[in-house]
């Protein structure tokens, strides 16, 4: 029997007798909301009838394509940056090159882990749609800049403004999380990750070969171009009927750090968002030391480059190939299987780089773990999905790209780190365990469905009259 009809009924004669008698009839509208005690859903009360819901496939679709030309121009500029300092900025050694080169790229995911949760709070208040459009025109209008620059100073401070005013990845999650029925959002999420993985595995690529054909300033005008094309995208396909979820009555007011220690209170919550900010630094952790491995299983140095480059590039291009279908596992078979099984897997995987005798055996290993990696991912935003309600969806996932932006700057630091004083091997072997460790964590301390129903619907009531 559907309790809800009667409701319903009154709603849409209280809201008629409304329009009758308000001046203007023709322009007035009323909007009511009905519990359904699944989804939330809009009524136009004025008309009678019940508002269609966005179609979220049409916006899934459409954010894809836009978030893989967003990943790929982000990342286009990685493998010229030193070359442009010296060729076009006049920095005067490589050895100067590399570390202006590294302090940019710490600087820009420092500056986006600090600012992603207070743009993930303006999401929930002002629209998920107006915060992609804002990472998006933001990026493009820098990196047109990036095109003009002739001193190595304002291409810092530029990276510094990339940081702070792009993070297109926590945007566009928490706006498809927010339409995707919640029985599909493991395979919209694992979609959404496809493109993430795909943009960052061809952009290097891309990169390369455009400043080799065009120059290095062409290829930042560019890059701006695909940026821009993005946002036309969001604009034109991606329709958000947004209405700030209003906050109880009677409930006490929170300022954002209390909102997110009552989030941080959530069992499940730190649990995804450690296990992905460890995805994010198991990933980085090798960078500054790969070509030096790959030179000592070679003997050589002889192609290391291009082979390192192909390390980190299979990675990725597994992830990509899996995270879809692996979305589509965790939501017939559990978001919490699923996130378990791949996060052990990816740790087992991790452990036998450290014992590889050739890079045929690497590309192996790294590429089987990244199949595991893009299992993690849309696992465990789905599962962060049902556990925030819908007014903070935008914070949640801003916190989690703050972190996991903090996560991929720390690792390369720690890897040169590790073997500086122990050895490169070494390497695997402290991220395996890390990456062990927290499967089990999760194992232990992820709810069973049903005390995370009860814990999720407790958080939810205090969330949302705190918003």
């Amino acid at each position: 029997m559907d309790l809800t009809r009667p409701f319903l009924q009154d709603y849409i004669n209280r809201a008629q007798n409304f329009k009758q008698k308000a001046p203007g009839n023709s322009l007035t509208k009323f909007f009511g909301y009905v519990n359904t005690g699944k989804v939330f859903s809009m009524v136009e009360v004025g008309s009678g009838r019940v508002k269609k819901k966005e179609n979220w496939q049409l916006i899934l679709y459409a954010s894809f394509v836009a978030q893989m030309l967003s990943i790929t121009g982000f990342s286009v500029s990685l493998p010229f940056i030193p070359l442009f300092l010296i060729k076009e900025l006049h920095v005067p050694s490589v050895g100067e090159a590399g570390l202006w080169s590294g302090a940019m790229a710490a600087v820009s995911s420092i500056t986006m882990g600090v600012l992603a949760p207070i743009w993930g709070s303006l999401a929930d208040r002002y629209g998920r749609k107006s915060m992609v459009l804002r990472a998006m025109i933001g990026g493009s209008v820098i990196i047109a800049l990036m095109s003009i620059t002739g001193n190595v100073w304002v291409l810092f401070g530029l990276r510094v403004l990339q940081g702070a005013f792009t993070g297109t990845v926590p945007a566009n999650i928490a706006l498809v999380a927010s339409v995707t029925p919640k029985e599909r959002a493991g395979y919209a999420l694992g979609i959404m990750q496809t493109a993430v993985f795909t943009g960052s595995s061809i952009g290097p690529l891309i990169g390369g070969t455009l400043a080799d054909l065009t120059g290095y300033r062409m290829t930042f005008v560019i890059t701006s171009f695909a940026l821009g094309l993005a946002a036309v995208i969001v604009f034109f396909f991606v329709h958000e009927d947004f209405v700030p979820v209003a906050p109880e009555p009677n409930a006490r007011k929170l300022n954002i750090i209390q909102r997110y220690r009552v989030m941080f209170s959530q069992r499940t919550f730190v649990a995804t968002l450690l296990i992905l900010s460890l995805v994010q630094f198991a990933n980085s952790v090798i960078v500054p030391v790969l070509a030096l491995f790959i030179q000592v299983l070679n003997g050589n140095s002889e192609g290391a480059a291009t082979l390192a480059g192909l390390e980190l590039g299979i990675t990725g291009i597994a992830s990509a190939c899996s995270a879809a279908l692996a979305g589509r596992l965790s939501d017939r078979y559990g978001h919490r299987r699923v996130l378990f099984i791949s996060a052990l897997a990816s740790a087992c995987l991790y452990f036998p780089q450290a014992l590889v005798g050739n890079v045929w055996e690497l590309l192996i290993l790294r590429g089987m773990m990244g199949l595991f990696f893009g299992g993690i991912i849309p696992s465990a935003n789905a599962l962060i999905s049902q556990q925030i309600p819908e007014g903070r969806k935008g914070a949640a996932y801003g916190m989690v790209n703050g972190i996991n932006s903090l996560g991929f700057a720390a690792g390369p630091v720690t890897g040169a780190l590790i073997a500086a004083l122990l050895s490169t091997r070494a390497v695997f072997v402290v991220t395996g365990g890390l990456l062990l460790g927290a499967a089990f964590y999760i194992r232990r301390v992820l709810a069973t469905p049903a005390q995370e129903a009860a814990e999720s619907e407790e958080e939810s009531d205090h969330l949302a009259g705190a918003s």
